[in-house]
């Protein structure tokens, strides 16, 4: 299983003002709490934060190194700014390794080329799953294989193979695939054209100052 770690340093400026210079700086503030200790602020470089998201570290074990000290931890919450699109706060849940967690996993299709041309579209309605399992036994990813499946076709959740260990939490009978014919594909809601920018930017820096009241309200 491959190993992810994230460099951290301990954040001693707390509320809105210091959140938005450590941003302009290029660092996310944080916080990780959890395992019976006592919460602690710290803050992560930008860059590192994202090449960790790229690389898939969102939802596996992370190795937290904060001065000197390796945390185990999982990125439990992960807010965006809702216009720029970049982080604004981390809050990490430091774990045992030998007790198990709930943690959501992606669901990835297989077979789609090989299946059958029948004139239907692969529908999913399900990205991802809950499940339970150690911190260390945390799968990348769930794959479903879709290749026998013909229009009319669906697979659920109790379809979805897991490997040993790992327990599923998600409703079993919840549909994760089906086959449709286009006719039966529901038309995405138009999005108004006459949105206010303005309001739109006003609306993220309220946000982002309601999360940071709401952060450092845990810390």
């Amino acid at each position: 299983m491959r190993q992810f770690q994230l460099a951290a340093e301990v954040r001693h400026g707390t509320g809105k003002g210091a959140n938005r210079r450590l941003r302009k700086a290029g660092y996310v503030p944080a916080v990780v709490y959890g395992s019976g200790k006592e919460n602690v602020t710290l803050q992560v470089e930008e860059g590192l934060l994202n090449r960790l998201l790229r690389e898939g570290g969102g939802n596996r074990l992370i190795t937290l190194k904060l001065d000197g000290e390796d945390k185990a931890v999982l990125m439990h919450e992960l807010q965006i700014d809702p216009l720029r699109g970049t982080p604004q706060h981390i809050d990490f849940l430091e774990v045992r390794l030998d007790e198990e967690v709930t943690v959501t996993v992606q669901v990835q299709l297989i077979g789609e080329a090989q299946r059958v041309e029948d004139g239907g579209v692969i529908s999913q309605p399900l990205w991802e799953v809950e499940v339970s399992c150690l911190p260390t036994e945390i799968p990348e990813v769930l794959e479903i294989d879709v290749s026998e499946l013909v229009v009319g076709d669906s697979l659920q959740v109790k379809d979805v193979q897991v490997p040993p260990g790992i327990t599923m939490v998600t409703d079993p009978e919840e549909t994760v695939v089906s086959v449709v014919t286009p006719e039966e594909i529901p038309e995405e809601d138009e999005v108004a054209d006459d949105v206010d920018e303005d309001e739109l930017v006003e609306d993220a820096e309220d946000a982002e100052d309601t999360e940071d009241e709401e952060g450092e309200a845990e810390e």
